[in-house]
């Protein structure tokens, strides 16, 4: 479907086949014989292609989690991210429970097997426990001033919320900005902050609802940031286009 001003619609059926299609196609099946398919014959196939979640190595406690989740039982789920947060050390817990449930979220959405109203559950439950690990300790005095921000229309702050708790308890000086944040404004707050680094998070482009082109972007920041200034690149931006600046990045 198409809006007025012409922007692509899809419904969450749309999203699934599609994310199914790319799973058989990845496994050697040709597109043209997957795309005519509904989503309950695709899904079929999947089954029988052996991409069930056992398949893979997935953590006991990450498989709990995910078991939780499809019975919505998201109490379970809090329960255990917390627990595993207050008995883990910081670090120790991004590691290997936060980003491996990440990632195995990330593969059964792309499977069919996650809905994606699951998914935003499941990642706000991940942002929450986040939020409460952040600039938890003291600057080292290491002078590192880190800026965290994802351009306007940016709106997957995931990733900025890890980096940013990982800098705080190496003791960072950080301001968290989040998603969503113009780039005059990003700039501005760079030189009050007297910022030795920005850490900038692109994952999507004006196709995907971006304000500005993601080099736009970049060329802007590199034009009125004060040189001595790193700048950090993540997101699929950051691998999309190859960039050359006049800083460290």
């Amino acid at each position: 479907l198409r809006t007025k001003t012409g922007r692509r619609l899809y419904t969450e059926s749309d999203i699934l086949k599609a994310r199914a299609i790319m799973a058989l196609t990845s496994r050697g099946l040709r597109v043209g014989d997957v795309a005519q398919l509904g989503l309950a014959e695709l899904n079929r196939m999947l089954d029988q292609n052996n991409v069930e979640r056992n398949d893979v190595n997935v953590s006991p406690v990450v498989r709990e989690i995910m078991t939780y989740a499809t019975r919505f039982s998201w109490d379970e789920v809090r329960l255990i991210v917390v627990s595993k947060r207050q008995s883990l050390k910081r670090l120790v817990w991004i590691r290997e429970l936060i980003l491996p449930l990440i990632s195995e979220m990330g593969r059964q959405v792309d499977l069919g097997n996650m809905p994606i109203a699951h998914e935003h559950i499941l990642s706000a439950i991940i942002r929450e426990s986040l939020s409460m690990n952040t600039n938890s300790k003291v600057s080292s005095g290491r002078g590192l001033r880190m800026v965290l921000a994802a351009p306007e229309g940016d709106f997957h702050d995931i990733g900025l919320m890890i980096a940013n708790a990982i800098a705080g308890e190496l003791g960072v000086n950080t301001l968290y900005l989040g998603p969503h944040m113009p780039m005059r404004e990003l700039a501005s707050v760079c030189v009050r902050y007297k910022a030795t680094h920005l850490l900038l998070s692109s994952t999507a482009d004006k196709s995907d609802g971006a304000k500005n082109d993601h080099l736009k972007f970049l060329n802007f920041l590199d034009a009125n940031l004060n040189k001595k200034v790193t700048l950090w690149l993540a997101g699929r931006n950051a691998l999309k286009y190859p960039v050359s600046l006049t800083r460290k990045f």
